[in-house]
């Protein structure tokens, strides 16, 4: 059960567009370089968000590797019901 809240809280982290408009915001501010584009591209990967968020909140790295490949398997399919 503490799994399948991970995933949602990474996929509503990654989906909610108020936070992406102002983390977009923040990173147009920002000079573009080697370290910029990767970290703002992060915050738009559900891998990314669900391994770090769950890694932060959990300390455990097995968990945090499940949680980000069972985001990216849900991403995966709600790409493939969306066309």
């Amino acid at each position: 059960m503490e799994i399948l809240i991970y995933v949602g809280l990474a996929w509503w982290l990654v989906n909610f567009e108020p936070l992406q408009i102002l983390l977009d915001a923040i990173f147009s501010r920002l000079p573009i370089n080697g370290l910029t584009i990767p970290i703002h591209a992060a915050f738009g990967c559900p891998k990314c968000v669900g391994f770090w968020v769950s890694w932060a909140l959990t300390g455990e790295f097995l968990t945090a590797t499940l949680i980000s490949l069972t985001a990216h398997t849900l991403d995966l399919c709600l790409q493939r019901l969306n066309k």
